[in-house]
């Protein structure tokens, strides 16, 4: 007996992927109260323990009421951007909102930590244009920290226009996934679409 551990199922008011929400783990060999019991030798259920120490328990408040957990989470750094797409800026342009009332790179990174913390696992930037931002890469480099606490994946949206000189740095300090938008191929199409040459 003392070489296993019992596993009881217990009910849990939220489905989660993760056992530690809906087992119970005891090393009780004299008498489990239990409706179904598992022999389990201890090693594998300390091995199973590890693993899910390392994985987080995932937020009720990223849960919805289908029980689907959002691991991702999407920040627009900025509404400007340096093209003017003819299905995103009309030829008048558009009011931007002023600075002062945009967040600021600490308040992205404090607001970003708190949804890791919570279970989110994939940031993406996008804009607007995220490269137009002028403290872009010092903003990767404070979430590429996150990395250390769940964070697998930090990405951005771009339309490539700055990427030759920034992606490097970016890269350096924790980007890992880009998508560019690519409207199209052909030249002439290009300028009429962003209204740059």
């Amino acid at each position: 007996m003392n070489s296993h551990i019992f596993a009881q199922r217990v009910p849990s008011k939220t489905l989660s992927p993760f056992p530690k929400r809906g087992f119970s783990l005891t090393t009780n060999s004299y008498q489990a109260q239990v409706s179904t019991i598992y022999k389990i030798p201890k090693h594998r259920i300390q091995q199973k323990i590890a693993a899910i120490e390392r994985e987080r328990p995932f937020s009720n408040f990223l849960t919805d009421k289908f029980e689907r957990q959002h691991t991702y989470l999407r920040i627009s750094l900025t509404e400007k951007c340096n093209l003017r797409c003819t299905y995103c800026m009309p030829a008048e342009g558009v009011d931007l909102t002023p600075s002062h009332e945009l967040l600021s790179t600490k308040e992205i990174v404090r607001l970003a930590s708190l949804f890791v913390s919570q279970g989110v696992n994939k940031i993406r930037l996008t804009g607007g244009e995220p490269t137009v931002r002028k403290d872009l890469v010092d903003l990767v480099g404070e979430l590429g920290k996150l990395k250390q606490y769940g964070l697998k994946t930090l990405a951005m949206t771009s339309n490539g226009i700055a990427l030759k000189r920034k992606l490097p740095e970016l890269v350096k300090n924790g980007l890992n996934l880009l998508n560019v938008s690519v409207d199209t191929l052909d030249p002439f199409k290009f300028e009429l679409i962003t209204r740059r040459k």
